[in-house]
């Protein structure tokens, strides 16, 4: 998997160098204006940004044949771009957290932390597979839709967060992580059997 990485790194590297700067600005502007939700919504665009860029230049360049066709195994090719989110959501969500700090707000930073990797993995869960089902360039109308209808979610959900207390938050952060792992192995799950099924 590790060539896969590099391999995806070096195509998108001027998105990815792009993108932590994006990261760092809306930090910045985000700390400035005393409201970290610039932050958390550049984290999310990031988060499933960056795989989508990978599997663009990928179906530009015919790899996918070329991967099928030398018997490169489907469960690497596709893991690998959960790991790419991932890796990213995690980048983006301890920004977002420094964020929270400095501007030094009431909420439990441990919580805010999870709360953030665990929406950001749940756009991943909910994004890759339209990706890979439809391809970069036509999933991504469905992609937006999935990322209003989780935001729309979160946004009803999050006032009810905030009434957690104590023993409670514990129980809320881990019921989230549960949510977002079991989201992301049965996204992984499904976007290799679509993997399998395609025609390159």
């Amino acid at each position: 998997m590790s060539g896969l990485i590099l391999k995806d790194l070096y195509n998108i590297r001027k998105q990815a160098i792009w993108y932590v700067v994006m990261i760092i600005l809306f930090s910045v502007l985000s700390i400035v204006l005393k409201n970290a939700a610039f932050a958390y919504a550049i984290g999310i665009l990031v988060t499933i940004s960056i795989p989508l860029a990978a599997i663009a230049y990928e179906e530009k360049d015919g790899w996918q044949k070329f991967a099928i066709a030398s018997g490169m195994d489907i469960k690497t090719i596709v893991g690998e771009k959960f790991f790419l989110g991932v890796v990213f959501a995690i980048i983006g969500s301890v920004a977002y957290t420094i964020v929270v700090v400095i501007i030094g707000t009431e909420e439990n930073r441990v919580t805010e932390l999870i709360a953030s990797i665990c929406m950001q993995l749940l756009m991943l869960a909910a994004v890759l597979p339209i990706v890979f089902r439809f391809g970069a360039e036509k999933g991504r109308t469905y992609m937006i839709a999935a990322v209003v209808v989780l935001l729309a979610v979160f946004i009803a959900v999050m006032p009810l967060s905030g009434r957690i207390v104590g023993d409670e938050e514990i129980i809320f952060a881990v019921c989230m992580i549960v949510f977002a792992v079991l989201s992301v192995c049965i996204s992984l799950f499904i976007s290799i059997r679509i993997y399998k099924a395609k025609e390159f």
